[in-house]
């Protein structure tokens, strides 16, 4: 009877603990997939950035780069061309049209300063007065500072926060001022990246992405390609066959620019 305890005593500490090993090791894979589905979007972000360079940079040189160099440079100095497309209709016999198109270039705009920030409106969350307007133009605001208290037309104060650090290059209201809910109070920015250099940079890494650039033939006629490529993957199964699963955008053989993520 006393060995039938024992035993009982130690097979069910014995369970406690392979559950506890159980728990432990669901908890671990868990936080580990959690980790690198993170890691991934951070990698992600990246390739969008390289992407959206890319195309700016074909459309201003008539090509890709394959030189981060070049990229950056790029990104520092060079301009996006803003132009305005017009169409003109000729009514021509028998009902017939011709129709000229015509495009005018008015303007143009920095690279890092278009495709390199980000730029929102901040809404109202409801009807009411605005109270305590904190934010100015040219101000830069911290997340979570209290922008605003809006009184609403029952009476009740609702506090607006900012939900990240940006600039504010525009205000669209003043004190006391009626406003109605989802109605812009501000146009907010911030820089998709901190410091353009780090972009060829894998993230929490020393390592690059690969960048290529060249021409493909498709129906007898020459297309420029681009291909950027994450080379050390966090993610054990896109490291398999020598990375071929990377995080990748662009690619070498066919006229592209999608992500193999989307």
């Amino acid at each position: 009877m006393v060995i039938t305890r024992i035993l009982s005593i130690f097979f069910f500490v014995v369970a406690i603990g392979l559950a506890v090993v159980l728990v432990n090791n669901i908890k671990s894979k868990v936080d580990e997939d959690k980790r690198i589905e993170r890691q991934e979007q951070l990698v992600i972000n990246k390739l969008q950035m390289i992407r959206d360079a890319q195309i700016a940079y074909l459309a201003a040189n008539g090509k890709y780069t394959g030189s981060f160099d070049t990229l950056l440079s790029f990104i520092d100095t060079g301009s996006i061309y803003i132009t305005q497309r017009t169409e003109h209709i000729k009514q021509l016999a028998y009902g017939a049209e011709e129709i000229t198109v015509e495009i005018d270039t008015i303007g143009k705009v920095a690279v890092k300063d278009s495709i390199f920030v980000v730029r929102e409106p901040l809404l109202n969350l409801t009807d009411g007065t605005i109270q305590d307007l904190k934010i100015s133009e040219g101000s830069v605001i911290q997340k979570g500072e209290q922008i605003a208290t809006i009184v609403s037309n029952k009476g009740k104060s609702v506090k607006l926060f900012a939900p990240y650090q940006a600039n504010v290059e525009k205000v669209f209201v003043k004190e006391g001022e009626q406003v109605a809910a989802k109605e812009s109070i501000a146009k907010l920015s911030f820089k998709r990246i901190a410091n353009i250099s780090t972009l060829p940079i894998l993230p929490d890494s020393e390592k690059q992405f690969s960048l290529f650039a060249g021409k493909v033939t498709k129906g007898n006629v020459v297309v420029d390609v681009f291909e950027a490529k994450d080379t050390d993957p966090i993610n054990p199964m896109r490291r398999r066959n020598k990375n071929e699963n990377a995080l990748r955008v662009g690619s070498k053989t066919e006229v592209s620019v999608a992500g193999n993520w989307e």
